[in-house]
């Protein structure tokens, strides 16, 4: 297949990338003409090797980096023309799971969680409710008041995964969320995705983990040398 993979119509899409290419000083094309359509209530994997260029797209996706040429719309609005308050405001729509976490580590797991929802006036009650109920889920009761740079790296990435999850965004950006996890903690995490998921968040997962994805129905695509090549067909059994 062509560059351009594209599921979903556009009445149906959440996230429009139209012949997107991100270049780096001095001659590095980390994206070349990348087009892709997610749907709302998607969720996709996307693979590739190191520096394929899977973390660049979302980074433009959450706006941690500006295409070079191309466009890219968000719920039918184009991220390029958005600054100040209006940027601000479509940031809170999106988790994002970073690969180095960005913990702070001198907070707790329960302020770092927190602070994910403490942004946006959520109710203290609320907010404690939830921090409980994501920790349950992740396997991290237990660590609720240890600050995060106590935490072994799989811990960290569960309570990034943890942050990114707190609102139930619409949208979640997960960048290699299994790659200090073991089987156990990797399917409480997928567990976690995938029920968000049917609760209708859209989720895009980056990952090199075949366990992730080897039995999903759903789209898996390929990046190589910063092109979306293919639509990977992955057979799966349901028993």
């Amino acid at each position: 297949m062509s560059s351009s993979a594209t599921a979903p119509t556009i009445d149906t899409a959440l996230i429009d990338i139209v012949k997107v290419t991100k270049t780096y000083p001095p001659d590095i094309m980390a994206l070349d003409e990348v087009s892709l359509t997610v749907g709302h209530g998607e969720m996709l994997f996307l693979t590739g090797a190191s520096g394929a260029g899977k973390t660049t797209l979302l980074k433009l996706l959450c706006f941690l980096e500006t295409p070079t040429m191309g466009l890219i719309e968000i719920d039918k609005r184009d991220i390029g023309k958005l600054s100040g308050h209006k940027l601000q405001q479509m940031r809170q729509h999106i988790g994002v799971a970073y690969q180095d976490f960005r913990l702070l580590p001198k907070q707790t797991v329960y302020q770092n969680i927190a602070l994910a929802m403490e942004v946006r006036y959520e109710n203290p009650k609320f907010i404690k409710q939830r921090v409980v109920e994501l920790l349950a889920d992740l396997g991290l009761t237990d660590k609720i008041h240890t600050p995060t740079a106590k935490l072994s790296r799989g811990e960290q990435q569960r309570v990034s995964i943890a942050r990114a999850c707190a609102n139930r965004p619409p949208l979640i950006l997960a960048d290699e969320p299994s790659g200090n996890l073991d089987p156990a903690a990797t399917s409480l995490v997928m567990n976690l995705f995938h029920r968000l998921n049917e609760e209708g968040t859209t989720i895009i997962i980056a990952t090199h983990d075949q366990t992730l994805y080897q039995k999903s129905p759903h789209r898996l695509l390929n990046l190589e040398n910063g092109k979306l090549q293919e639509i990977i067909k992955v057979n799966f059994d349901l028993s």
